[in-house]
């Protein structure tokens, strides 16, 4: 229970997490799409700028203004084809301040981007209308080339990128957007900008850069555009919830709760009113069911045995002990013959040794109940020494489904008993399965065939017997799932032990 307890709370604090994690890699999804859109279009606009550039005549002077590429950059804008990875990461970059002003200048645009300008102007007047990024042409030096006055934006970092032959790339928050909380504007995903500074390439000089923007689309704007494709998943997940919680209650929930009332019934000692449940739902709540149910037999059964054993065991003891306490005070009046003085005391002797026998084979009795099941053995090594009775075995080689300790045991009693009876042979055959005994001795009336196995019963109670013997050997073999049956016999006693 603690387990499932630590491993709610952390499921529960991991929800907002998780959550968060999911903004964020849906919104970084959406950013890296602008970058990749805005890339593209600025390389169109940079393709553009350097036609119109190269078609102007050169200055006097011929020279080519702006930086002039290492030999690595070179190949890489003179290649034929060019791909770009993401250059932004919103889980790990920084998103930085409002994009800053220009600052003026005290430099000025070369007479060929005045003459190119307006042209580049008029392209993007027409295509920001579909594409709807904000787009500012700039020289080698940084400088706007369609602002009013001389201004440049050389001192914004991605601007510098670009100007050295890089492309360059920022996230800037949108306005006030840099004072919200940063988890609702993932949220909104229109906080912010991306931005985008992409070089234009001339005889292998940056003869300027087209710096482009635009606004990501937020998560709200994308799903509002998969309205169906959200509803279906939401209802799926509800359903899939829903058949999930209606499949934990009747598979487990139910079961536990009725398996809980049977446990608290069990407790109470209402053993008789335990049934199997109509439906367990999961094959390892069955078993515990089944389990509960056996558990409850089992202590039934203890307690009927409990009550049975006690009363024998008060019902033997009680005549034992009147007999003492009658020849005690016999003893204590003094006034009895030398004779009947020592029979007596004989009477006292026997009485205790009857309790003491008694009392030993109850204890065996318990001992063989809580005794663990051992290995099958040899049933020749089982076989008893007593006096004037010969025990035959067949096969001689038969392996017996007893530990060696619990046979001896059995067959001791069993041995035991036929002596007793008066038998002077016992053969034992085994057919696999069954253990046939049978003797020549007196054997016993039909009946009392129905009780032979019953606690306490026996046929010599004047001889001292005392009803136990059997007893022990069916609690020893009910470890092993076996059973004794005595069968009717015209000669001699018949058991049958047979195993599961």
């Amino acid at each position: 229970m603690p387990l499932v307890v630590a491993i709610v709370c952390v499921s529960l604090l991991a929800v907002p997490v998780v959550t968060t994690l999911a903004l964020q890699i849906g919104t970084n999804r959406l950013v890296n799409e602008t970058e990749a859109s805005l890339i593209k279009q600025a390389a169109i606009y940079a393709g553009a700028y350097a036609v119109a550039f190269e078609a102007e005549p050169p200055e006097a002077s011929g020279a080519i203004p702006g930086y002039y590429l290492p030999p690595p950059k070179r190949i890489f804008w003179s290649a034929a084809s060019r791909t770009f990875r993401p250059l932004l990461n919103l889980r790990q970059d920084v998103v930085e301040p409002v994009r800053p002003d220009p600052v003026p200048t005290a430099e000025r645009l070369d007479p060929r981007y005045l003459r190119i300008a307006p042209g580049l102007g008029a392209l993007a007047d027409n295509a920001s209308r579909t594409t709807l990024s904000t787009v500012v042409f700039l020289d080698h030096q940084g400088i706007d080339m369609l602002a009013g006055e001389s201004v440049s934006f050389a001192a914004v970092p991605e601007v510098q990128q670009a100007l050295q032959g890089d492309v360059g790339a920022a996230l800037r928050w949108r306005g006030d957007a840099g004072t919200r909380l940063r988890l609702a504007v993932l949220g909104g995903g229109t906080g912010f900008r991306v931005l985008v500074a992409y070089p234009v390439i001339s005889h292998n000089r940056v003869i300027g850069a087209v710096y482009m923007s635009r606004t990501a689309p937020g998560l709200t704007e994308y799903l509002a555009g998969e309205r169906s494709a959200v509803i279906v998943l939401a209802v799926v997940t509800l359903l899939s919830a829903a058949v999930v919680g209606t499949l934990l209650v009747r598979t487990m929930l139910r079961p536990i709760r009725a398996l809980r009332d049977q446990s608290r019934m069990v407790a109470n000692g209402s053993h008789s009113e335990l049934a199997p449940l109509g439906h367990y739902g999961m094959r390892e709540i069955a078993d515990l069911g089944e389990a509960v149910i056996t558990m409850a037999g089992t202590l039934s059964q203890r307690s009927k045995e409990i009550g049975i054993y006690t009363n024998h065991v008060t019902h033997e003891l009680k005549s034992p002990v009147t007999s003492i306490m009658g020849a005690a005070e016999l003893l204590e009046d003094g006034d009895v013959s030398d004779a009947a003085q020592q029979s007596l005391i004989g009477t006292i002797r026997a009485q205790g040794e009857r309790m003491d026998l008694l009392l030993h084979q109850l204890r065996d009795m318990t001992r063989s109940r809580e005794a663990m099941r051992g290995e099958p053995g040899q049933l020749r090594d089982m076989l008893p020494e007593i006096s004037r009775l010969d025990i035959s075995l067949a096969p001689p080689d038969a392996i017996l489904p007893l530990s060696v300790a619990h046979g001896q045991t059995v067959l001791a009693h069993m041995a035991g008993n036929a002596r007793h009876h008066g038998a002077t042979r016992l053969d034992l055959d085994w057919d696999g399965r069954t253990l046939r005994l049978s003797d020549n001795g007196e054997g016993f009336a039909d009946i009392d065939l129905g009780r032979m196995v019953e606690p306490f019963f026996t046929t010599r109670r004047e001889e001292g017997g005392t009803g136990l013997g059997l007893a022990i050997v069916v609690a020893i073999l009910e470890l092993y799932g076996a059973r004794l049956t005595p069968i009717a016999a015209s000669d001699g006693a018949v058991f049958e032990i047979e195993f599961g």
